[in-house]
């Protein structure tokens, strides 16, 4: 117990200090950038086409961290967050690593190897964008644009999470199913262009009300939450 306190605590300080490191980073290049061309920054048309963004995506990014953080663990978040790309490819690396290795999200078994996913999932991704970037995109382009094969990439997102969303589905209907149900019901009920332009606000929303929902249930004994949480560690032993 002392040693696993002591390897989050590290992976906290350093997720931290890296966050902090990448965010300066990112603030100083347009600061740098405009320093060696010559130019000057007006600070207060910065601010005011940032301010929308910057809310839009403090919702999204807060939403992100809560719901993906039991998901994936704190040390993946931190890697994830900084790499970016966390819908795409980051969960669905980690989710999938958890399922053939018959780990289960929150046990320490379960963040190790979402650590090594996540990071694997990162140093591939970037060699590869840098190699097409060098070397494959006059090859890529016609092939990504071809009327035949671009709606495929188009729904890709969707395939990846369909294919992970079946299994956690099934695991456990009781509690599962009205989950994945409401936000569904919610893009019929306001369209989906409502639902793209606030899913962030959406996605804590469904957080909320599912924990919620998981709660009441295993206090109310329609769910044995003891036995679910019982089972989910034996898996992640063996």
């Amino acid at each position: 117990m002392e040693e696993t306190k002591k390897f989050n605590n590290q992976i906290h300080r350093a997720g931290r200090i890296t966050v902090f490191i990448v965010l300066v980073c990112f603030i100083s290049l347009p600061i740098i950038l405009s320093t060696i061309y010559g130019t000057s920054l007006n600070i207060g048309e910065v601010l005011q086409n940032a301010l929308p963004i910057m809310l839009m995506f403090t919702v999204v990014g807060l939403s992100e961290n809560l719901a993906y953080t039991p998901l994936i663990g704190p040390g993946a978040l931190y890697i994830a967050c900084v790499t970016g790309d966390l819908s795409n490819m980051k969960v669905p690396a980690s989710k999938n690593a958890m399922e053939l290795l018959n780990a289960t999200a929150g046990t320490e078994k379960g963040n190790l190897i979402s650590i090594l996913a996540v990071s694997t999932c990162t140093v591939v991704t970037t060699g590869l964008a840098f190699l097409g970037m060098l070397f494959l995109a006059p090859i890529i382009e016609p092939i990504y644009n071809n009327v035949y094969i671009n709606p495929a990439f188009a729904n890709l997102l969707p395939a990846i999470f369909g294919a992970l969303i079946v299994p956690t589905l099934f695991s456990n209907l009781k509690i599962n199913l009205p989950i994945f149900i409401l936000p569904i019901i919610i893009m019929l009920a306001f369209g989906s262009e409502f639902f793209s332009s606030n899913q962030g606000y959406i996605l804590l929303f469904c957080a909320v009300i599912g924990a919620g929902f998981s709660y009441f249930a295993g206090k109310s004994g329609q769910v044995d939450l003891d036995a679910i949480a019982e089972a989910e560690k034996n898996m992640s032993a063996d």
